[in-house]
């Protein structure tokens, strides 16, 4: 952004607490596309940033992010899923010559702890990647100190732009909207109807240092095992709609089952803990300019870590009046209601 702009960020919460906050932090471009869409080529091109992203912010901040590329294995949890996951195969086969169909046999060589099912399958994706979120926002919002940081609720939004925040007023010729799962509610105060759910997600973080798994494991009834530092393992994920913070039973009992079923020996791990968060579920990504200087950056749902930095990139360049030809699929006008896939 130039340097002679003026940017203020109103954020009612500790940064990053409702959908990142239990993010897997998947940098999966990949793994839940069967078709090319608007969508599918801007995750690749998020994946492609992030590398460079990262290695910028843990080199300015002091921050490590812990970014793994160690690939992902899009994992076969039931027969029933196996025209599926061949359908997935192909398409992805024909845009990537690396990847890699894994029968029973391959699988065990890439993952000897895997569920040793003699019909199991896998897609191995191996430029798909991961990171640690829980540090990864901690460095974003260090980055960003020297912008003014708000904390305070936002009551009210209207035309001006004029923001009311814990009843104190703030005027700006321009202004972003991109609230998560809470978006919908301020464009509509503005005249702007955008359909906004939220979508809370239960997740658990398990220690198993008996463990040596670098692969991230991403079953097709949606269940993701995500290996993070000092043999942690990360399990998600639930959905829910709604937007409450809360971990329930059944989500607990889903996790723990799920998971078991593919890798057994977290049985022996000892749960760290369960937590929850809430993405924000629309029928398709927007990044727009609404109406004049008003702009909104919202529908990330399950790419948010993913889509972060190319969301930044594309979102700095419209506000300054440079609309990429990419984003024109991303009005929310024109927004191609199938772009996003495995819901």
């Amino acid at each position: 952004m130039p340097k002679d702009m003026s940017i203020a960020i109103i954020d009612h919460n500790t940064t990053g607490l409702n959908a990142s906050y239990a993010a897997g932090g998947m940098l999966g471009a990949q793994n839940e596309f069967f078709r090319d869409t608007p969508l599918y080529r801007l995750s690749l091109e998020g994946r492609r940033m992030m590398p460079d992203v990262i290695a910028a912010l843990e080199e300015e901040t002091g921050i490590t992010v812990h970014l793994q590329q160690h690939g992902l294995l899009k994992y076969l949890s039931s027969d029933a899923d196996r025209g599926k996951l061949q359908q997935q195969y192909q398409f992805l086969k024909s845009h990537d010559p690396d990847i890699q169909l894994l029968g029973h046999e391959e699988l065990q060589r890439l993952i000897p702890d895997l569920s040793a099912r003699e019909n199991s399958a896998g897609i191995f994706i191996k430029d798909d990647g991961q990171l640690d979120v829980s540090c990864y926002v901690p460095a974003l919002r260090q980055s960003l100190s020297h912008f003014t940081w708000i904390d305070g609720e936002v009551l009210s939004v209207s035309h001006g732009y004029t923001v009311v925040a814990d009843n104190n007023s703030y005027i700006a010729p321009q202004l972003v909207i991109a609230a998560g799962a809470w978006s919908g509610d301020l464009l509509a105060q503005l005249g702007i109807e955008l359909p906004v759910d939220g979508m809370r997600g239960e997740v658990c973080l398990v220690h198993q240092p008996d463990l040596t798994i670098r692969q991230t494991i991403f079953g097709t009834n949606g269940c993701y095992i995500v290996p993070k530092h000092s043999g942690h393992y990360l399990v998600g994920a639930t959905s829910c709609r709604d937007r409450l913070h809360k971990v329930t039973a059944a989500g607990k009992d889903w996790l723990l089952t799920t998971s078991r079923e593919m890798i057994p020996v977290l049985s022996n791990g000892t749960v760290v803990k369960h937590y929850s968060g809430v993405r924000p579920y629309t029928p398709a990504l927007y990044m727009d300019e609404c109406l004049p200087g008003l702009f909104t950056a919202c529908g990330h749902y399950r790419n948010g870590i993913l889509l972060s930095a190319v969301t930044g990139h594309y979102m700095a360049e419209l506000i300054q009046g440079r609309r990429h030809p990419l984003l024109e699929h991303f009005t929310i006008k024109e927004a191609v209601y199938d772009t996003h896939c495995e819901r």
